[in-house]
């Protein structure tokens, strides 16, 4: 009789483990069909939101937890969240919703930043080995968007749209009302390449700090030929008269003409080349179109594709017979997948099938290969034009 009753109990147990691992199966295959549903969704979402993960904050993902899902990551906007969490149940998705709008909370109303170097660089990552994706001028505001998990480095977006991580100590956190206030202070904006601040209006004083082209910096006085200039953090000097001039007046006298265009590009002749970077100091292709154009009052886009995006499309000929001094020229592939264009280079057309760009250096090339400063490589890959100057002169033929 015990015999009889121990195979029962085993045969009861048995059936009770064989129900709990059944139930623990389809409760992991409902999870796996939920995650694998989600993602495809997901990726569709990041693509309606941002098309272009550098100018638009969708990191949605669905991570598990024991049995359950927690949809974690960044949005930038409220749209795009509530978007998201209605989509997943929509799809009878079972989730818990932790999915944060920026700015994070963390950050109280200091959401806004003021960068306080010559040369604040922007980097993919949160760390000094990332790669560099931009660089933001002194004075210049952008809005914050979250801390890195270490503190000393934080997300944020610049004027133009770009996102990207600086070191805490390249510029200034603050609030909106003080980045307000610095944006209507009486301003002056550095016209030469490079100079430096220096502690007193003695050109053999300490430095302060160097500056460079298109920094902005607040005028508190005047000392003989020096401005008195307070930086972005606090820290005060003198910097030549010759060298700065006063922000709204050099606003009001921009003229953005394809012989101005070209006066400006050419000033940069010999600077290097450098990835990410924006300044005299070094320029990518499309940080010199953009520091060019800004010194002549247009704000483009950061990124070579972007300003594919920008201006009037401008037909490309085999004579290039429609393109005019000042146009932006575009050069790359096409995709496989989609055929595309992919755009990876831009320059600034001169005319006589002439260019400048920077590659390697700034330098002038030609569309013509029977010239001597023939480009083979952009004559190959040239698939594109934008126009930005309404006025910009016909190319010599």
């Amino acid at each position: 009789m015990k015999q009889i009753l121990f195979f029962q109990s085993r045969i009861i147990i048995s059936i009770a483990l064989a129900a709990l691992l059944t139930t623990f199966t389809l409760v992991a295959d409902g999870q796996t069909s939920d995650l694998n549903r989600a993602t495809n969704i997901l990726a569709g979402l990041k693509t309606k939101y941002a098309p272009d993960p550098h100018l638009t904050v969708y990191s949605a993902a669905l991570e598990p937890d024991g049995n359950d899902l927690i949809l974690t990551g960044d949005v930038d906007s409220a749209i795009a969240k509530a978007d998201t969490v209605a989509t997943l149940k929509n799809a009878h998705v079972k989730f818990t919703d932790e999915l944060r709008i920026l700015p994070a909370e963390e950050l109280g109303d200091r959401t806004w930043g003021i960068a306080s170097l010559s040369v604040a660089s922007g980097r993919e990552g949160p760390e000094h080995k990332a790669e560099m994706g931009t660089q933001m001028l002194m004075g210049r505001v952008f809005h914050v968007l979250k801390p890195g998990t270490n503190g000393l480095w934080y997300y944020v977006q610049s004027a133009d749209g770009y996102l990207s991580w600086l070191e805490k100590g390249t510029f200034v956190r603050c609030t909106r009302a003080t980045a307000d206030a610095w944006t209507h202070a009486s301003l002056l904006f550095v016209t030469v390449f490079e100079d430096t601040v220096r502690e007193t209006a003695q050109p053999d004083s300490l430095p302060v700090s160097d500056v460079v082209i298109a920094d902005l910096l607040k005028k508190i006085g005047e000392e003989g030929d020096c401005w008195k200039v307070e930086l972005p953090d606090g820290r005060t000097g003198f910097l030549p008269k010759k060298s700065a001039q006063n922000y709204v007046d050099w606003q009001k006298e921009r003229h953005p003409t394809a012989e101005n265009i070209e006066t400006t590009a050419k000033r940069f002749l010999g600077r290097p080349y450098l990835w990410g970077a924006n300044s005299p100091k070094g320029l990518d292709c499309s940080g010199f179109t953009k520091l060019v154009f800004l010194l002549n009052g247009i704000d483009l886009q950061r990124n070579a594709s972007q300003q594919a995006r920008e201006g009037i499309e401008v037909l490309i000929d085999k004579d290039l017979s429609q393109l005019k001094k000042g146009d932006l020229i575009f050069f790359g592939g096409h995709r496989r997948s989609s055929g595309s264009p992919h755009v990876s280079h831009v320059g600034i057309y001169l005319g006589g099938k002439l260019f400048i760009q920077s590659s390697e250096r700034v330098q002038i090339s030609s569309l013509d290969p029977d010239s001597p400063v023939s480009d083979p490589h952009r004559i190959r890959t040239l698939i594109a034009a934008r126009r930005f100057l309404p006025d910009a002169t016909p190319g010599r033929k």
